[in-house]
């Protein structure tokens, strides 16, 4: 598997003769012939995965044991093996009990002893990877605001949260559609969260901010000599995501050439790495998630239809914001107590319910993600502790709010926004709303069905 490795013993000879070992297994090595050197250059060094350290460094030096406790408490996550002398047993027991993993007797049989213990290492590094994965991606996802649970008992919501549960354990690519801010990486965290996968790596890839050349290294690695400076093979993110999930993002922007090399590892889990001669073989479930209509770039040819139909072996759509407008106080109440958990000083403490029901009511054209922006932006600026509606700055009733988004989009949303405020008006009576507006009832009925505005039967 490779990694780096730290190497401390007094003797050049074991030095050199572990190195050669290592080397010969893809890792780069780094080597002392004390303690102190070490510690010396910690703090600007690489951490590593695995430290060997030899127990005796010599009369007057620090010993093996002193040199695993500084660095145990430095890096936490750092494996360290014990090389102890013939018979050394309680010497080997305290090794242990100071946190080594293990101990290797240094006699002539070292190397044979250190191929022996590899496997066992490299699983045990394995499982502290996969470990160190799931706490950053759990730490990254906290930090973009990503709720780790869906919100909300709607309808919809109760839908999404049905069919994602009947998918989480069929080892099948799904499609996630939705508009922007909906939350389509929710569904698929959540997909992997209640699988069998769910103790291996969800890895995210973001295909919008991959560049053509660089999306092949990217997403399948990279072996030494590809590159300048590539000196180590390098993984890619399937092969980051091996055993879980890979989450590819904003599929849609994905160029052609790449959807083909995509398809290929979706249905036979093995690719090549940029600059390989070998196949790599992988087991990874894959989710995607577009707010495209991947329908239409298939017929315009900007999308593989064979990738599509492999990607779509089935679908969850989730809602916008304006068919689930019963979850929005839940939603604004948690986005609330999540901004007093991160920043200090908040004097908002509650959501008033006339500014609930203003949330309620308002359209949110990037729908989830807007809707927890414009709670954060209230509770930072109230200085109450309750938040009120006039703290939201919500725009005026027949002066709808500008959207982002592409020309259409905006159209689509000031549309929608005219349509409900009419609604509104006309307490949900369609004839009356269509006359308020100026349009015919037939004109009504077209424009609310296009923007799937739930009424009831039309």
């Amino acid at each position: 598997m490779g990694g780096r490795v730290w190497l401390v013993d007094d003797q050049a000879e074991v030095r050199d003769l572990l190195a050669r070992r290592f080397h010969e297994r893809d890792w780069e090595v780094a080597a002392f012939a004390a303690a102190e050197e070490l510690l010396e250059s910690l703090s600007g060094r690489e951490p590593a995965d695995l430290a060997v350290l030899d127990l005796d460094l010599g009369p007057g030096r620090m010993n093996g044991l002193a040199l695993l406790d500084r660095l145990r408490r430095a890096l936490p996550d750092l494996l360290v093996v014990i090389l102890t002398g013939k018979g050394g047993t309680e010497d080997a027991v305290r090794a242990i009990r100071s946190g080594a993993a293990d101990f290797i007797e240094k006699d002539p049989d070292l190397l044979q002893r250190l191929d022996l213990q590899m496997a066992k290492i490299e699983r045990i590094l394995a499982v502290i990877g996969d470990n160190r994965r799931l706490r950053e991606q759990y730490d990254e996802l906290r930090r973009r605001g990503t709720c780790l649970e869906m919100i909300g008992e709607s309808r919809v919501m109760r839908a999404v949260r049905e069919k994602t549960l009947r998918l989480a354990d069929i080892p099948r690519p799904v499609l996630i559609l939705g508009e922007r801010g909906t939350g389509k990486e929710l569904v698929a965290l959540s997909l992997h969260r209640q699988s069998a996968r769910r103790e291996r790596p969800f890895v995210t890839v973001n295909c919008a901010a991959l560049p053509e050349t660089l999306a092949e290294a990217e997403l399948f690695g990279s072996e030494p000599g590809a590159f300048t400076d590539a000196r180590r093979p390098r993984p890619g993110r399937f092969q980051q995501a091996d055993g879980g999930t890979l989450f590819l993002d904003e599929i849609g922007n994905m160029s052609l050439v790449t959807q083909q090399k995509v398809l290929r590892a979706i249905e036979y889990q093995t690719f090549e790495r940029v600059g390989g001669s070998g196949p790599v073989r992988v087991d990874v479930r894959v989710c995607a998630a577009t707010n495209a209509d991947l329908s239409a770039r298939v017929r315009e040819g900007s999308f593989r239809a064979d990738l599509y139909d492999r990607l779509a072996f089935d679908t969850i759509r989730m809602p916008p914001l304006r068919e689930r407008r019963e979850d929005i106080p839940d939603l604004a109440r948690f986005f609330l107590e999540r901004f007093r958990e991160e920043v200090a000083g908040v004097a908002c403490q509650a959501i008033s319910e006339e500014a609930l029901r203003a949330l309620s009511r308002a359209d949110f054209p990037g729908n989830v993600r807007e809707l927890k922006n414009r709670v954060e932006r209230a509770a930072y600026r109230c200085q109450g502790p309750v938040l009120q509606e006039s703290d939201l700055e919500l725009a005026a009733p027949g002066a709808p709010e500008m959207a982002a988004g592409s020309f259409a989009e905006r159209v689509a949303a000031f549309e929608t926004q005219l349509i409900r405020q009419a609604l509104d008006a006309e307490e949900w009576h369609l004839g009356r709303a269509a006359k308020r507006l100026g349009l015919g009832y037939d004109q009504a009925r077209r424009l609310v069905r296009k923007h799937k505005i739930k009424i009831g039967p039309i």
